[in-house]
């Protein structure tokens, strides 16, 4: 019986079930996220609208950096590295400054960019640990999250580099999450980080 291995820097080793596209390229995210009591109803109309599963069942853990001054968070950004696990797969995000900014690169793993960054001066201010599904519908990406203390979270994003687009988008989303069944009084416009008062 042969084996197949899924080769170096493949999507399978990074724990993603397909190709991403364009979904995650862009400058800017525009994002909505709604509290929701179970996962499931959500689930269930991504699934029957034929929504592709990208990631299923990755813990992430978010490592946030900024420098002992806290100047990153006063001016409303932040630094951090991603976790993925079973996949191994590590982001290097860096937000803000403002809501919608946001930039991404995969890297190899996170031990020695996170000396660097600590070399350069960058320390550890919080970390938060959250069970992810990520599924695409059409220009959406939703990240179905679990958090422990929190409760459940649906997020409706998509990127772009147009500036222009933002409010165009942030009609589109709403529109989107009430195909899904939700609606603005689910809405939850903190991060989680604020949410778990660090």
């Amino acid at each position: 019986m042969s084996e197949t291995v899924s080769a170096p820097g493949s999507l399978e080793t990074k724990g993603m079930l397909c190709d991403p596209g364009d979904h995650f390229r862009g400058r800017y995210e525009v994002e909505n996220k709604y509290r929701v009591g179970t996962l499931d109803p959500v689930r269930a109309r991504l699934e029957a609208m034929n929504a592709v599963p990208f990631t299923l069942g990755n813990l992430e853990t978010d490592i946030f950096l900024d420098l002992p001054d806290g100047r990153l968070a006063s001016n409303d950004q932040q630094q951090v590295m991603r976790v993925m696990e079973p996949s191994g797969r590590v982001l290097w995000i860096c937000k803000g400054p403002g809501p919608d900014r946001c930039v991404a690169m995969d890297l190899d793993g996170s031990d020695k960019a996170l000396a660097m960054l600590s070399a350069l001066g960058f320390v550890e201010t919080g970390r938060l640990a959250k069970s992810r599904d990520i599924y695409f519908a059409g220009a959406f990406h939703v990240t179905l999250d679990r958090l422990d203390g929190l409760g459940c979270f649906v997020e409706v994003a998509v990127m772009t580099d147009d500036a222009d687009s933002l409010p165009d988008w942030e009609a589109r989303i709403a529109a989107f999450a009430a195909d899904l069944g939700l609606d603005a009084t689910q809405r939850e416009t903190r991060s989680y980080r604020a949410m778990m008062g660090q």
